[in-house]
């Protein structure tokens, strides 16, 4: 989610300083009061409103992409924030599990997503724990505690495990809106 923060961040701070500059030419005075003409060439930072190429001199030049094609990847932006909060909609209510003592000791964890700003990262929690009672009353204390950590940790695998694959379909989307520079992906 920052980085999908960043590119929404970064195209309407690119639109905004960009769409209100101007190329002038016109009379400009030296120190001596003497009028000259000065031309200002437009900067490679100025948009073309409608997507389209500049004309005549420097149009073959690469620039940076027109006020269309901006607003088109702040919409794709919007539609990923969507489809990630689904995804962690999805994760919430899924039920993931971790066992230990040969399955005799299951925990339940339960993804609980980022909460932007405050938290930015995903967590897990177990939501419920099963005891075999033949277990419960054959084992010492010390090792029903090391099969609890054993389980919890092996549900904190398995849900980060879940996250990573939910995770894949968006990363994709993301590197395609980032024209294939999205490096480490979307995975928080």
């Amino acid at each position: 989610m920052t980085k999908l923060a960043a590119v929404a961040t970064a195209l309407l701070a690119a639109s905004g300083a960009a769409a209100f500059t101007t190329s002038r030419s016109g009379p400009a005075s030296n120190n001596n009061g003497v009028a000259q003409r000065t031309a200002v060439q437009p900067s490679s930072t100025s948009l073309n409103l409608f997507g389209s190429k500049p004309k005549g001199e420097g149009a073959d030049k690469p620039g940076g992409p027109g006020m269309m094609d901006q607003l088109a990847m702040f919409k794709k932006a919007q539609e990923l924030a969507q489809k990630k909060q689904q995804l962690d909609k999805e994760l919430a209510e899924e039920k993931i599990t971790g066992t230990a003592a040969e399955g005799k000791v299951e925990i339940t964890v339960k993804y609980v997503p980022p909460q932007l700003p405050a938290n930015p990262t995903p967590g897990y929690e177990a939501a419920a724990v099963n005891i075999d009672e033949g277990y419960l009353g054959d084992v010492s204390a010390e090792e029903l505690s090391a099969a609890l950590v054993e389980a919890i940790r092996e549900g904190e695998k398995n849900a980060m495990e879940r996250v990573g694959e939910k995770y894949k379909a968006l990363e994709e989307d993301v590197k395609n809106i980032m024209g294939g520079q999205a490096a480490g992906g979307a995975q928080e």
